[in-house]
């Protein structure tokens, strides 16, 4: 039979029964509605978050390459360049390197040790640039300390009490934070209870002018990073994995440790792959519809077969084959569905759409959503009417007669 007489045939079996065939048909609209909705919203995140983290158009892509030494009290204590000059210059003459720069850090804490009534005592270390936090007794710390880079030191109230019993007598006194001595200017009232269960374990915090740190105490003032700019046209992931390879082998300090690259390339993949993974378990959930919207179809072709009987015994008297009367069946039932998958596919576009005016970014139209949607109607069609047709193209005329 011919396959333009079989399309036919299917279309007008359609048309003979069509509030049946419409109302068969919601199940599948609901569900490619439900699916193509869900895909666009999820699809349309994604390439919101991406536009987030991806560099700004014009800008160069960077990675961000740090050295871990084997010894952490060593990288403390070391004065060493861990990225030395003549490392970064090696580093830009490698394919696809436009710069390297340093990272210097901005170090806002750190800790000491000192020496409270006899015994040695870390404590933790704010470094403030300008004024500092308000005191109970004496005074804060002043821009005129930083900017003079004076040994001055404002302590909690509970350290004073230790070191001299009565607070407002430790203003003027000398505490040795490392190998410097620092003049207490101030005490300040502490906010943390320290008759808890772990109070032994918090550390006091005594407040200095970070120049001053910075001038008397050069434990961890050296850059552990190294910043790569890389040339427009270079796969990021690949310029690092060079870098580090000529570091480990040629670096200033392949001795002491290792190293390893951080890109935004390596984010942006891994929250790709979270946003699809749960984009698909989402559409996947949905698509539970689509299973009953099929048994439907199924139902709905064994009644369409059942009642059709005295066709079928006339076509197979014609001449008609097992396998014409079969495709035929399941051209209708993937021809219900197609057409059905079409209706959800627009209305899941309209409520995208409808969406994207309360979401901070649009939706958009995607081939992979339309074809995913077209596709899995035609798979529910084909799936769910192929035993019923296969019922049809069995039947034998003795028996229908």
């Amino acid at each position: 039979m011919k396959p333009k007489v079989v399309i036919r045939g299917a279309w007008m079996a359609l048309l003979k029964n069509k509030k049946r065939s419409f109302l068969t048909m919601i199940g599948i609209v609901i569900g490619i509605a439900a699916v193509s909705t869900i895909m666009s919203i999820g699809r349309g995140f994604e390439r919101y978050v991406m536009d987030a983290l991806n560099p700004e158009e014009g800008d160069l892509v960077t990675v961000d390459i740090a050295f871990q030494s084997e010894d952490p009290m060593w990288m403390l204590e070391t004065n060493d360049e861990l990225f030395t000059d003549r490392d970064l210059q090696s580093l830009e003459r490698l394919s696809g390197v436009a710069e390297a720069t340093r990272i210097e850090g901005n170090l806002q804490y750190t800790s000491l040790d000192t020496r409270v009534n006899g015994e040695e005592r870390y404590v933790d270390i704010t470094l403030t640039e300008e004024s500092g936090r308000g005191v109970s007794v004496g005074r804060g710390l002043q821009l005129s300390d930083y900017t003079r880079s004076s040994r001055v030191a404002v302590i909690p109230h509970t350290l004073a009490e230790e070191m001299f019993l009565i607070p407002e007598e430790s203003v003027g006194k000398g505490i040795r934070l490392g190998d410097e001595l620092y003049t207490i200017i101030g005490v300040y009232e502490a906010a943390i209870d320290r008759t808890g269960l772990f109070s032994e374990f918090m550390l006091d915090e005594v407040e200095i002018p970070a120049a001053s740190y910075n001038l008397y105490h050069t434990q961890g003032g050296t850059a552990s990073e190294v910043r790569l700019t890389v040339q427009r046209g270079s796969l990021p992931s690949e310029v690092a994995s060079e870098a580090v390879t000529y570091l480990e082998e040629e670096g200033s300090m392949r001795a002491m440790g290792s190293y390893e690259h951080w890109d935004m390339s390596m984010m942006t993949d891994g929250v790709s792959q979270v946003l699809n993974g749960i984009t698909l378990f989402i559409a996947s959930v949905a698509g539970i519809s689509l299973f009953i919207a099929g048994i439907g179809v199924m139902n709905m072709m064994y009644i369409s077969v059942s009642e059709r009987t005295k066709e079928i015994g006339i076509r197979r008297a014609l001449g008609a084959s097992q396998k014409s009367i079969r495709l035929q069946f399941v051209l209708e039932g993937v021809m219900m569905t197609s057409i059905g998958g079409a209706f959800g596919y627009l209305l899941g576009l309209m409520f995208s759409a409808a969406a994207a005016i309360l979401l901070p970014f649009s939706t958009g139209v995607d081939m992979v959503t339309v074809l995913v949607s077209l596709g899995i109607s035609s798979l529910v069609g084909l799936i769910f009417s192929y035993a019923p047709a296969n019922a049809a193209g069995k039947k034998e005329i003795i028996d229908i007669i």
